[in-house]
């Protein structure tokens, strides 16, 4: 099944296998798809489907589900509010990556733990702030493959990507710009509305930003992209799985910018949901654990530069297979 931390070793059970995180002895499980009876859904995400029985998960994040045509059986609940299931006292913290995003922070018998898959300690404007809270036992995970790389400038690539937008525009150009069509998009739709550049959203798009502004962040004024109609605008497309370029009208030219998470390059746009490898470090000093576990593809490079920062560093790894690095 998986990977399980010794008793001997943690006072917290965590088992990692191909299908999210279990914590031993209970029902809740974290993130996963098929498994186990109830699993804490920590975001929505354009490729995720849920299929355990119930799922727990803050109202935002069901709503965005259901606006990608997909509907938990969803026990909703607010952040800061905690609540039990069985011996289990749990709270939702925001992740500050996304609407709805959250950690999920648990009272046990055997301690305090605090599960923050995603986290993004820069303030989103389109999101509530990323907030902690003390635990025994964190489990992180990493999604940015140096422990070392500082991001680029969030606000100074901002900057960059309304220039080379605005820049278009002006040569009679429509600039397409492929991005996550959750999280990302928002903020970039934001971004360019505030800035007054006239922005189309994709469908798929489209329906995640009226989520938002049910929840009362406002975007802008911007129009749903139409392959007949839409001109003299910059135009927001969502990237699939591989990356996407999506085919266009003869009356639709422009370049194509690229919001990355790595790379910054002339059409690429640096602009994470995610926190780099230093702020992991600052994370793990703020939440002060005795115990922390980390996942993802890095997390052997992880655990090697955070030696020292607690007493108990351990990567988790899918099915006991190590990871690249």
């Amino acid at each position: 099944m998986g990977r399980k931390l010794s008793a001997k070793q943690s006072s917290i059970v965590v088992k990692q296998t191909d299908d999210g995180l279990h914590l031993s002895d209970s029902i809740l499980w974290f993130d996963s798809q098929l498994s186990g009876d109830l699993s804490f859904l920590s975001s929505a995400s354009s490729n995720y489907l849920p299929k355990v029985p119930q799922v727990i998960a803050t109202e935002e994040t069901v709503k965005i589900l259901e606006a990608c045509r997909k509907k938990p059986n969803a026990l909703v609940c607010q952040y800061n509010r905690p609540f039990s299931i069985g011996r289990l006292k749990m709270e939702l913290l925001p992740s500050g990556c996304v609407l709805g995003g959250a950690s999920l922070y648990v009272e046990t018998d055997n301690g305090r733990l605090l599960y923050a898959p995603q986290l993004q300690p820069n303030r989103i404007p389109t999101v509530r702030q990323m907030q902690l809270k003390r635990a025994s036992t964190l489990i992180l995970g990493v999604n940015s493959p140096d422990p070392h790389l500082v991001s680029p400038n969030r606000k100074k690539e901002k900057e960059r990507l309304v220039e080379a937008v605005k820049k278009s525009l002006a040569e009679g150009l429509c600039p397409l710009i492929v991005v996550e069509p959750v999280a990302i998009a928002q903020e970039i739709t934001k971004l360019l509305c505030d800035a007054d550049v006239p922005v189309a959203v994709h469908e798929a798009i489209f329906k995640v930003n009226k989520v938002y502004e049910a929840f009362g962040s406002m975007l802008g004024d911007y129009a749903k992209y139409s392959p007949k109609h839409t001109q003299k605008r910059a135009v927001l497309f969502p990237r699939g799985k591989k990356g996407y370029f999506p085919p266009r009208p003869d009356t639709l030219k422009g370049p194509v910018l690229f919001i990355d998470e790595a790379n910054p390059a002339a059409d690429r746009f640096v602009i994470s949901p995610s926190c780099d490898g230093p702020e992991i470090k600052e994370i793990v000093q703020a939440v002060n654990p005795k115990e922390l576990y980390i996942f993802g593809p890095y997390a052997k490079r992880y655990v090697e530069e955070l030696e020292g920062v607690c007493p108990t560093i351990k990567p988790l790894f899918i099915n006991d297979q190590p990871t690249l690095f």
